[in-house]
């Protein structure tokens, strides 16, 4: 069983709503990819902007079916129109997550290329890239894993809804056959069967979430046990700030004590003149 990674927040909310799905893009296809810097920003900003748009396509296609689910619960009286309908919304779901799937690996391979670019500076110059390039190389890196996060998520929470109606689709024909007598008892059997076994499909859901959500939490963990370093590495260099620091202390502490100096003798003068 794969363990995902749920992803956080889209940025981008003003996005135009659009479904049409995206270009094929393999990993390997390199002609592809920007060689300058600006054509490569340009492209990343496009890609994320199509993430979002069908990521929150695929959020409310999770929604529908659910509310379809709640629907059908009610209703055991055909599965004529309502049947096709629910195959047709899971093809289009499953389109929507295909189309997904190539646009959060064409984002991966354009973030890479933006990568490859700044070391690519720094060999050619023999210095370290400029800090806008690291800064924006960093905040698309931070994007991309809170889409993957978010759409793993949202993913996992369609396919538990798909699987829900599959299962209240299979029970609502049986209970159809059932009242017509086409079904014989060993089919009845047979069902139940396949019945149960989408219900282990749906403990397994349950279970991928939970450990999603674990290793996310890892995740955070790690991120702040790197804070102590990336202060270190600050402090290392950047000298004059823990040296100015240092004297800031030092005369605190010289405050402190001529402070203490003066009450002391203040109070011994009182308690001399009581005497």
């Amino acid at each position: 069983m794969n363990k995902g990674t749920p992803v956080g927040t889209p940025i981008y909310r003003n996005a135009p709503l659009s479904t049409s799905p995206a270009p094929p893009f393999t990993l390997g296809d390199a002609t592809s990819v920007p060689a300058t810097w600006d054509a490569l920003r340009k492209e990343i900003r496009q890609v994320e902007i199509e993430i979002e748009t069908k990521l929150t396509c695929l959020s409310k296609f999770g929604a529908k079916t659910t509310g379809s689910n709640v629907e059908a619960r009610g209703n055991t009286n055909g599965a004529g129109p309502s049947a096709k309908s629910s195959v047709s919304a899971l093809e289009d779901g499953e389109e929507l997550e295909a189309s997904l799937d190539q646009l959060m690996a064409k984002l991966d391979v354009l973030v890479e290329a933006m990568s490859a670019h700044i070391d690519s500076h720094q060999t050619q110059n023999g210095s370290p890239a400029p800090m806008a390039k690291v800064h924006q190389l960093q905040k698309h890196r931070e994007i991309l894993q809170d889409y993957t996060k978010e759409y793993r998520k949202t993913r996992q929470s369609v396919r538990s809804a798909r699987e829900r109606s599959q299962l209240l689709n299979s029970v609502r024909d049986d209970i159809n056959n059932f009242r017509s007598g086409g079904l014989s008892a060993s089919d009845h059997l047979l069902n139940e069967r396949s019945r149960i076994d989408q219900s282990h499909q749906l403990v397994d859901s349950a279970l991928e979430q939970a450990f999603a959500t674990k290793e996310d939490l890892d995740r955070q963990r790690t991120s702040l046990q790197g804070i102590d370093s990336r202060i270190a590495n600050v402090t290392s260099q950047l000298p004059s700030v823990g040296q100015l620091i240092g004297k800031i202390q030092s005369r605190k502490n010289r405050d402190n004590v001529i402070l203490s100096c003066v009450i002391g003798s203040c109070v011994v003068g009182v308690l001399y003149l009581v005497m």
